[in-house]
């Protein structure tokens, strides 16, 4: 555990110090409680700040403290719900096509709680999930396994 979070701060502050890698481009907010955003929007999710993630869509921009998240869960499903025999036709033919979500929970001191969920591609959905690790340790310490994919 404590090598996994060694390479987890070694991770988090070699791409914390590069602006251009700390952006996640292409990002989508799937849904969650964030006022005046739909779902589905695609925007740019930043973790140069040391203190805070920060999501924006055009002209609409949010940010989570660190220090406020409560919990991280990260998951993998299957982007087409099929049948059992389009699942076994096309498992045959090529693989099933997966999304990865990061789904973040926080709690200002100041107002209601706060939920997002966002969609991004593998490679980036796991960079998020160790910034988060490095960054928010409490938040992951209760979820487990929960703040990281499986391999």
């Amino acid at each position: 555990m404590r090598k996994e979070m060694a390479v987890c701060l070694l991770f988090a502050g070699l791409w914390g110090g590069r602006s251009e890698a700390a952006q996640l481009p292409d990002v989508q907010y799937v849904n969650g409680t964030v006022k005046g955003l739909a779902e589905g929007t695609t925007g740019v999710l930043e973790t140069t700040s040391e203190k805070t993630v920060d999501f924006r869509a055009g002209s609409i921009q949010f940010t989570i403290p660190y220090a406020e998240i409560i919990n991280v869960k990260c998951r993998e499903e299957n982007r087409f719900r099929l049948g059992v025999l389009a699942t076994v036709a096309v498992g045959l033919l090529k693989a099933r096509s997966k999304r990865h979500l990061v789904t973040v929970e926080w709690q200002p001191a100041d107002g209601p709680p706060g939920v997002v969920t966002f969609d991004a591609s593998k490679d980036k959905a796991r960079g998020l999930a160790l910034v988060l690790r490095a960054r928010a340790p409490h938040a992951c310490a209760s979820a487990g396994q929960n703040c990281a994919f499986a391999d």
